[in-house]
């Protein structure tokens, strides 16, 4: 049966749905290339296709292309997946948690909130317990902030509107997310919760965007801010470790 246009159609709709069609065929949204195909001017493509990124449907690889992102592949249960990270992520977390004796977590991005989606808890009598489906606001957590970081600035912008009006918290939070880019990690000294110090790390999938973070959380009477550089060994093999599953997953799906 063939499907007829909609009686009143939504022009932005209907071209961010041909976009997500493109990406299916092709695997990858070029600016120029979508703007042609569609028949816009290449600012309006480029919209769309921050629209879609904002909404985690796509992703930016680093050769400035777009590549599908974790709802994308959410749709579909690709690799990048919520639920597909979860079966992969689970034993280097547990090696993590072995070799750092502490509680490890990974951790997605959610609008403008870090969602926690596994835990593996250490056996210290005084822990950091589980936060599984915790949300908490990204900018104030150590895996949320890596994975800010990992936005254009104008996008984070997007995702806090309640910022709009204080330019001096929005100067801070750049600055902020600056310094968490050019270290390779981020931390959390207290600012989400009293008592807990944590070290965050992102997990890059197979464009080189990050499509996930793992942390590292603590205690403060057990991790200072002299001993958090202790643990980026331990995050660095988990993440790339993680990673290289999921390259290795996509591979063999194809």
């Amino acid at each position: 049966m063939e499907n007829r246009a909609p009686p009143y159609p939504i022009q932005s709709v209907d071209y961010a749905l041909q976009l997500l069609l493109i990406l299916k065929r092709d695997g990858v949204l070029r600016v120029s290339e979508a703007a042609a195909e569609l028949g816009v001017a290449r600012s309006t493509a480029h919209r769309l296709i921050s629209m879609l990124r904002f909404r985690g449907f796509v992703e930016q690889a680093r050769d400035r292309t777009y590549r599908a992102g974790s709802a994308f592949a959410d749709l579909g249960g690709g690799p990048n997946s919520a639920t597909a990270l979860l079966g992969i992520a689970r034993p280097h977390l547990a090696q993590l948690t072995e070799r750092v004796g502490e509680t490890s977590n990974l951790v997605v991005l959610a609008g403008s909130d870090a969602q926690f989606i596994d835990t593996f808890e250490c056996k210290k009598a005084l822990r950091v317990g589980s936060r599984v489906g915790v949300r908490l606001p990204a900018r104030l957590t150590s895996g949320g902030k890596v994975l800010l970081a990992d936005l254009p600035f104008e996008e984070v912008a997007l995702l806090h509107p309640q910022l709009a009006d204080d330019p001096a918290a929005m100067s801070t939070m750049k600055r902020m997310l600056s310094a968490v880019r050019r270290q390779g990690f981020g931390t959390n000294f207290q600012e989400s919760e009293r008592g807990v110090v944590a070290v965050g790390m992102a997990v890059r999938g197979t464009t080189g965007a990050a499509i996930a973070a793992v942390s590292i959380s603590a205690p403060t009477v057990r991790l200072n801010r002299g001993q958090i550089i202790n643990m980026i060994p331990g995050l660095t093999e988990a993440v790339d470790g993680i990673r290289s599953a999921v390259i290795g997953q996509v591979a063999s799906s194809r």
